[in-house]
């Protein structure tokens, strides 16, 4: 639980709005994944050849949480008339949701536990990586550059050649990729994720002597798949939400008890 500006949430949520795929339609449907660590809250959308990440100062805790373009649209209608939010990630009534609070008003928003998860750290970090330098042309469109235009008022582009996506930057908290349509080009020796060290480090606790993280699913002997959404505190039974649409919260060791060992299932 947190609180926030509303002015500073609805700018990270406008920031990745325009990157969405083209089939609105699609099942399950588009959505805008926030991701809080301690120190960020982080908003990450995803179109047909973008990831776009961007991300405000919080005093928060690790979980994850995806919400639908609709229900995000939503929120940031009743963050216009808002001042400072209180945010709080809840698994108490047997399934994931997310509260905005602020005096008497409150928004109350369904968690999208059956879509696929955006792996957008190892995406970065991948990203980030790539040195190699094949020089020539790349293509990009006017709708193309019209996505970043809320990115920020100054933007930076870096491309490592070949296949690689551009990686794109605005400030130092906004960050993105971009697969040009034809990719080769000149590399740029630079920390690439300089700053963005606590974002893309990834969020692991061991429970029962074995590994797991916040955003990562897993499945049981019997064929359910169980996604790690928060990360439990100190003293506290970790908490595991079913990748379907019944989004129910069980206790991971009564999962463990009735589904045996885990086993992590890839991107």
């Amino acid at each position: 639980m947190f609180t926030i500006k509303a002015d500073a949430l609805s700018a990270i949520l406008d920031k990745v709005a325009p990157h969405r795929p083209c089939d609105l339609e699609s099942d399950p449907p588009p959505f805008i994944q926030l991701d809080c660590s301690p120190r960020w809250l982080h908003a990450i959308a995803g179109g047909e050849r973008t990831l776009a990440v961007a991300r405000t100062p919080v005093d928060g805790a690790h979980w994850t949480a995806p919400i639908d373009f609709d229900d995000a649209a939503a929120l940031r209608s009743w963050l216009a008339f808002s001042s400072h939010v209180l945010v709080e990630h809840t698994l108490d009534d047997g399934r994931p949701l997310l509260h905005f609070r602020e005096g008497a008003a409150k928004l109350t928003l369904p968690v999208v536990s059956y879509g696929p998860d955006i792996p957008w750290r190892a995406m970065l970090l991948r990203a980030a990586r790539d040195r190699r330098r094949e020089p020539g042309p790349v293509q990009l469109d006017s709708a193309d550059l019209a996505l970043w235009q809320h990115a920020g008022e100054h933007i930076e582009v870096r491309h490592a050649g070949g296949r690689a996506p551009f990686l794109i930057t605005a400030g130092k908290d906004f960050i993105g990729l971009h697969q040009p349509q034809r990719a080769d080009g000149p590399s740029h020796d630079q920390d690439s994720l300089a700053g963005w060290t606590d974002s893309v480090r990834s969020r692991r606790f061991i429970y029962a002597g074995q590994v797991y993280e916040v955003g990562a699913r897993y499945a049981d002997r019997w064929g359910a798949v169980w996604q790690v959404v928060a990360r439990p505190e100190p003293g506290e039974e970790p908490m595991v939400v079913l990748a379907d649409r019944s989004a129910v919260a069980l206790p991971l060791g009564v999962v463990l008890r009735v589904g045996g060992r885990l086993a992590r299932q890839p991107h």
